[in-house]
C-alpha cells in the first residue's frame, strides 16, 4: 500500500479524508484498536480509495441507512499497520484540526487500554515530527 502512488492520488485521499473521513476506536477480536473509517452511500468513491492508495481491501456492506442517508451505507475501514501509514501521511499533510484528532484518538485508546489491561502490539508512530 502507498508503493508507486501518486502525489495527486495522495492529496485527492488527504481532501476526502477531511471532508468524510473518521478516526473510530473499534473492538477488534475483543480489544480496542484505532481505525480509520470512510462511510458513505456512494461505493465507487470507495473503490477509488483503494484503487489510488494501492490498497488490495475492500469496502463492507451495505448496510442499513443511517442519519439522514436514506441508501444503504457501505464502510472501507483502516488498521492495524495500514492504519499508521495512514496516520503518517495524514497528519504531515492535513491543514485543519483533524491533525490533532489523531493523538486524541491514540490518547483515549491508550487510557482504555491500560484500564482494561491490555498490552497488546502497539505501532509506534511520531506523528507530532512530521507536524
Amino acid at each position: 500500500m502507498l508503493e508507486n502512488t501518486a502525489d495527486a492520488d495522495i492529496h485527492w485521499f488527504v481532501g476526502l479524508f477531511e471532508s468524510f473521513g473518521a478516526i473510530q476506536i473499534a473492538n477488534k477480536a475483543g480489544k480496542p484498536t484505532l481505525v480509520l473509517e470512510f462511510k458513505t452511500a456512494y461505493l465507487d468513491k470507495l473503490w477509488q480509495i483503494c484503487r489510488a492508495l494501492g490498497y488490495e481491501g475492500s469496502p463492507s456492506g451495505p448496510r442499513s441507512p443511517t442519519g439522514h442517508s436514506v441508501r444503504p451505507q457501505y464502510i472501507l475501514r483502516f488498521s492495524g499497520a495500514h492504519y499508521a501509514m495512514l496516520e503518517n501521511l495524514l497528519v504531515r499533510l492535513l491543514r485543519t484540526g483533524k491533525r490533532e484528532l489523531f493523538a486524541q484518538r491514540r490518547a483515549e485508546l491508550n487510557g482504555l487500554r491500560d484500564g482494561l489491561g491490555l498490552s497488546g502490539r502497539k505501532y509506534l508512530i511520531d506523528a507530532a515530527e512530521h507536524a
